[in-house]
């Protein structure tokens, strides 16, 4: 499917030519996936943005990049409401740009407990997803939405995400040295808490203060992605 010019301005199509520049560029995968995410969202002239990484090892996606979506509600997600979710799994099935309007009715979404706790509250009504696949190997999504006074996504949005697909699946590929991203204090850190010990124990073993630690912990789970100390630990243990 082939992009129509006459349905993107001059600007547009500048900030389709720099997404694409910035995933050909290389570099950390991860790193490319959040720094072009708002431009993504903003292209598909969209309200709502978010990407994840699928981790085969847990069965799910984590490490969750966002546009506009309250923390606290990313991070129940996270936690809970992501077992609730029966669109998902429906849409990466399919491995290509799919609207949400094309595998669920819309009274069907509006009526599951997917959309109760976390769609409506995050004022997310209309939705597009894709999935990107490696040799085989799922590398990453994106999940853009609309609010309701918004018009649903149709083919301009589909064939912007198909177009893109080949370089995000491209730069993705690339798998993040996520203990090379830690600093040798954050590393020793997280080794503990992965040990089970506390945050008291940590700053007395490794002769830092309480804050401090807390700290380490802090900068640890902005550069993993981490949601909390619990995935951080699986997620550094696991490299």
């Amino acid at each position: 499917m082939q992009i129509n010019q006459m349905d993107m301005t001059n600007s547009e199509l500048d900030l389709f030519a720099q997404v694409v520049w910035r995933l050909r560029a290389g570099g950390a995968g991860d790193e490319v996936r959040q720094a072009v995410l708002g431009d993504v969202t903003q292209l598909l002239r969209s309200d709502f943005g978010a990407s994840y990484l699928w981790d085969s090892s847990r069965g799910r996606s984590t490490r969750c990049a966002a546009v506009n979506i309250d923390a606290w509600k990313l991070r129940e997600y996270d936690e809970q409401i992501h077992v609730r979710d029966t669109v998902t799994p429906v849409l990466r099935a399919r491995q290509q740009a799919t609207c949400v309007d094309d595998v669920i009715s819309r009274r069907s979404l509006e009526h599951s407990e997917h959309y109760a706790e976390f769609l409506k509250p995050c004022r997310m009504h209309h939705g597009v997803n894709v999935f990107f696949f490696n040799d085989g190997r799922d590398v990453g999504d994106l999940r853009i939405w609309r609010s309701a006074d918004q018009p649903a996504f149709g083919s301009r949005e589909l064939s912007l995400l198909n177009a893109l697909t080949p370089y995000f699946e491209q730069a993705l590929a690339v798998e993040v040295p996520l203990c090379g991203a830690l600093s040798p204090r954050e590393r020793a850190v997280v080794e503990l808490v992965a040990a089970g010990r506390s945050d008291k124990e940590i700053a007395r073993l490794m002769s830092i203060g309480f804050t401090t630690v807390r700290t380490h912990l802090k900068n640890a789970m902005i550069k993993t992605n981490s949601s909390n100390r619990t995935e951080l630990a699986i997620r550094v243990s696991a490299h």
